[in-house]
C-alpha cells in the first residue's frame, strides 16, 4: 500500500523549518549516552593518545567537544556613534593630531 492509494496521508509541505529530526535526535541521545556511561574510559583513552601522539589527543578532544559544547559563532557589529559634545582638539597633543589625519587620509584613499 502506498501513498498513491492513501492520498491525504501525503504531507506535500515536507517537516516545518525547525522542527527536530527523529532519527538525529536519536543518533545524539545515543551519542551522549555512550559519552556519559564512558567518561573514565574516555578519559584513559585520550591519556594513551597523548603518551605517543599529544598533537592528535588535542585533536581528539577539540573533535569531541562539538559534541558537547555549542560553537560560538562570529558576529560583526555594526554602531553608528553619535557625539553631541564639541571635542576640544586644542588639548591634543600635536603628534596624535598628526596621526589621526594620517589616518584620515589613508581611510579615505
Amino acid at each position: 500500500m502506498g501513498f498513491e492509494d492513501r492520498p491525504d496521508d501525503i504531507n506535500k509541505n515536507g517537516r516545518p523549518k525547525g522542527s527536530p529530526n527523529k532519527t538525529t535526535q536519536e543518533i545524539r541521545d545515543a551519542f551522549q549516552c555512550f559519552v556519559e556511561d564512558n567518561t573514565d574510559k574516555l578519559q584513559d583513552w585520550l591519556e594513551r593518545v597523548a603518551e605517543k601522539n599529544p598533537a592528535k589527543a588535542i585533536e581528539l578532544m577539540s573533535n569531541l567537544s562539538e559534541y558537547i559544547l555549542p560553537k560560538l559563532s562570529r558576529t560583526e557589529v555594526k554602531a553608528e556613534v553619535k557625539i553631541e559634545d564639541e571635542v576640544d582638539l586644542s588639548k591634543l597633543p600635536q603628534d596624535v593630531i598628526d596621526k589621526l589625519l594620517n589616518e584620515d587620509n589613508a581611510n579615505q584613499t
